[in-house]
């Protein structure tokens, strides 16, 4: 008999369910990442480390695995960084490395590493903020006798914020905080690209991500508090260029949702988080290595769109000959 009948019980069985489920799940990720190890993520494991060590990242760098059929994303429990197969050969869109590198933030690994307290109390006060703006709303709606759909929209809404948009909108301002313009024109690309609708905002089914508009005002909000006055007013009006020529406009809904005064809150209490970490940060005139040369590709690529291929292709080998992998 291969089950004990006298040892075994519920709770036994539902252990024994979740480590085959983590196991299942070790297979899938680690190993897969291990066979797919190659000479492509070599570059941008490089990258990675000398990213963080330009920003001062307070955790241990993760490792790059060339195994995501998208785009970027990390487990933080792996401490792995997924980016497609052939992301290594381009500038463009690394800025987004620099938003996964906070998710690890608030995952439950490092919950008892004290040089991220600073950044989890901002993540708190911020939820206390989505809280009250949820609460407010509710209560409008109660006032205003609005029908029960209305108030069931905006817990909807709350609830959503606070299991995936908020810790989402952290990312990005740390990603515009430690890397610059670069990170919103990336977001500008990968809107274009993959967007589904830039004021999408659900009704009543899962959407892990806040809608691009609302990410890159959060995004364009970030760079201002670091003075980046003038590329906002560029970006700005490339956002809003690309939003006509695609026809779309916001609805009353996503303004109620993603109102001014609660993403320039988040703002705020994100930058003192990441200030807390003593993280360095893209001041204008005064950029972190890797900042620089994402900046400049961005550049480079709307001075001369149809020249960038070929000074892309030369600028990588001199990078990949001076970054280059650890020995």
């Amino acid at each position: 008999m291969i089950v004990n009948e006298e040892i075994q019980t519920p709770r036994r069985l539902r252990v024994f369910k979740r480590n085959c489920e983590q196991l299942e799940e070790i297979e899938t990720i680690g190993a897969t990442a291990l066979a797919m190890a190659q000479q492509e993520a070599s570059f941008l494991n490089a990258t990675v480390r000398a990213i963080c060590d330009d920003i001062g990242y307070p955790l241990v760098p993760p490792t790059v695995a060339n195994m995501s059929t998208s785009h970027f994303g990390i487990y933080a429990e792996y401490n792995l960084l997924i980016v497609p197969l052939l992301e290594s050969r381009y500038l463009l869109h690394l800025p987004d490395i620099y938003h996964e590198l906070a998710h690890p933030f608030l995952h439950g690994r490092y919950e008892n590493r004290s040089v991220l307290d600073g950044y989890r109390y901002a993540f708190k006060a911020a939820m206390v903020a989505v809280s009250q703006h949820t609460r407010s709303a509710v209560l409008y709606a109660k006032r205003e006798r609005a029908p029960p759909a209305v108030e069931l929209q905006y817990l909807f809404w709350g609830q959503a914020w606070q299991k995936y948009w908020l810790e989402e909108f952290f990312c990005d301002i740390f990603a515009a905080l430690s890397c610059g313009p670069a990170y919103a024109w990336s977001h500008y690309h990968l809107a274009i690209k993959q967007g589904d609708g830039a004021f999408s905002t659900p009704t009543n089914k899962k959407q892990t991500h806040p809608p691009d508009d609302a990410r890159m005002r959060i995004i364009l909000f970030s760079l201002q508090k670091l003075g980046f006055g003038d590329e906002c007013i560029v970006l700005a009006r490339a956002w809003s260029d690309m939003l006509a020529l695609r026809g779309e406009r916001a609805e009353p809904e996503y303004r109620q949702c993603f109102p001014d005064n609660l993403l320039q809150s988040i703002v705020d209490l994100a930058h003192a988080g990441v200030d807390s970490m003593n993280v360095n940060l893209a001041v204008p005139g005064a950029l972190t290595r890797w900042s620089e040369r994402l900046n400049e590709a961005w550049t480079v690529f709307w001075r001369d769109p149809e020249a960038y291929s070929n000074w892309e292709r030369s600028r990588i080998k001199i990078l990949e000959d001076t970054t280059g992998p650890r020995r």
